[in-house]
């Protein structure tokens, strides 16, 4: 982060009177929290850039982490006094003043040295005239850097850099272009006309956000891979279940070569028989294994035949089963795809239980409902058993794609802009998601058929009509619904 920028921000925010609560921790990003305050310092120490700013964003889940245990216990109840920046370079001090248990003056100063690559937070403690560390985040002896060592129970020395200062005046207001450039009197929407909200939206809506997609686009990958996988798997199991169809075919060679048991004489490649499991009697040949007996080359067709009986059964099970890991798998790219914040947190997710989902679901009104399907099992039963006669079923036409259902509870007339938004939606989530212009079919569950043992997710329709839209996320169709509610809201207010 620029230098003006951060001196901006720290002339905004110097007058505070806050008491320090706790510190805590989530990946690279590390939370004061303060006593009877909604509003803590959140310290970005990200790679792509360092900062700092107040928010009442409470979306990530900070913990308290033993490497902050000395902190906390040293500034647990302290005041912050004061802010200041330091001349040579992007660090902040934060000065933090309490009484200790035998009523003695205690002085700290938290010293977040915001320079990418060596970001640091330090715990310095005033001792008589030597200022001492406490604790870091990042412990630096002379092997790392042989310039200093940040070392507990050393004397704190700021970094020796060629950092070029600029002291130019920021030119409100600002906005952000890119992750890393900060544009100056600019009217571009949205703008800030002070630093702590442009560093509060710098955060969440481009860097975290950002990483949320990395994390998401890699989950994503990983699962394809795994489906890609299963799929090569089913087709060497039906490769497999073909040759156990042949098991008929196994037992009517076992009891034709029962039948000649005379006509078998060691050494012989094979034989032709009259097959009297057919009409007219057509010769079959049968091979033989010239180096076994008749009672052998029989046994062995009879073995072959309880295999394939056996293996049949078992074959069809693990291919049902790697059909159903599939489709979790599909489904949870569903849902990665819908996130809005991706939490990577392993401690987290340890203690929380996954919770089961069902259909994507938006609800609108008492007349209306969307209702979206996320897998074919899922397409099957929100089309076929879920929905109602009168309610609303769209499909991209061209495309493989999701069943949208539109509950209609009060068996009304469809509305238009309800109509553009489920065809927009089922256009999102179907094989012409990156289109446009994509032809979606609408018609009512009355018209709409499973052909008997058909695949699952397969329907025919008729009575359609066809819409040409741009497809549209669950996200952005539900903020479309929200703001018309208000606006509707403030009409009749």
């Amino acid at each position: 982060m620029q230098y003006k920028y951060l001196a901006e921000w720290l002339e905004e925010n110097r007058k505070q009177n806050l008491i320090l609560r706790s510190l805590g921790k989530f990946e690279d990003q590390y939370f004061i929290e303060f006593s009877k305050q909604k509003k803590g310092l959140h310290i970005n120490l990200s790679s792509q850039d360092c900062f700092c700013f107040f928010t009442q964003n409470k979306t990530l889940p900070f913990i308290h982490k033993n490497e902050l245990d000395t902190f906390n216990t040293h500034l647990s109840k302290a005041r912050l006094i004061e802010f200041s920046i330091f001349e040579t370079d992007r660090i902040i001090s934060l000065n933090f003043s309490k009484v200790d248990i035998y009523n003695n003056k205690q002085n700290y100063t938290l010293v977040l040295e915001l320079i990418p690559r060596y970001q640091n937070i330090i715990l310095l403690r005033q001792e008589a005239d030597n200022v001492r560390i406490l604790d870091c985040i990042r412990k630096v002896s002379f092997a790392e850097n042989k310039q200093r060592q940040i070392l507990p129970g050393l004397a704190y020395t700021p970094p020796q850099t060629d950092f070029m200062i600029n002291k130019e005046e920021v030119k409100f207001p600002v906005s952000i272009q890119t992750i890393k450039k900060i544009s100056e009197s600019s009217t571009d929407l949205p703008n800030f006309n002070s630093m702590n909200p442009l560093f509060e939206d710098l955060y969440f809506n481009w860097i975290f956000k950002a990483r949320n997609d990395r994390i998401k686009n890699e989950k994503i990958k990983q699962f394809n891979k795994v489906i890609k996988k299963k799929n090569k798997k089913i087709e060497k199991q039906k490769e497999e279940l073909l040759i156990a169809n042949k098991e008929e075919a196994w037992k009517q060679q076992a009891e034709l070569l029962k039948a000649n048991f005379t006509l078998l004489k060691k050494g012989m490649n094979s034989i032709l028989l009259k097959n009297y499991y057919v009409a007219d009697f057509p010769e079959i040949e049968v091979k033989l294994d010239p180096d076994k007996g008749a009672k052998q080359n029989i046994e062995n067709y009879f073995k072959k035949y309880r295999k394939a009986r056996d293996g049949k059964v078992e074959i069809q099970k693990q291919i049902k089963k790697t059909q159903h890991e599939i489709e979790i798998l599909k489904k949870n790219i569903f849902d990665l795809e819908e996130i809005e914040i991706f939490l990577a947190n392993q401690e987290k997710s340890k203690k929380t239980k996954p919770q089961k989902t069902s259909y994507k679901k938006i609800t609108i009104n008492e007349d209306w409902e969307i209702y979206i399907g996320r897998t074919s099992n899922e397409n099957d039963i929100l089309t076929t058993r879920f929905a109602k006669p009168h309610d609303w079923w769209f499909h991209t036409r061209v495309f493989r794609g999701t069943h949208v259902i539109l509950r209609n509870f009060n068996k009304k007339e469809l509305p238009g802009k309800l109509r553009l938004l489920c065809s927009q939606l089922a256009a999102y989530y179907s094989k012409a998601k990156k289109s446009t212009n994509v032809p979606v079919d609408h018609t009512q569950i009355r018209y709409v058929r499973k052909p008997r043992g058909s695949a699952p997710g397969y329907v025919t329709y008729t009575n359609q009509k066809t819409l040409f839209v741009d497809p549209l996320s669950i996200r952005a169709v539900s903020e479309i619904l929200d703001n018309k509610h208000r606006d509707t809201k403030t009409q009749n207010m």
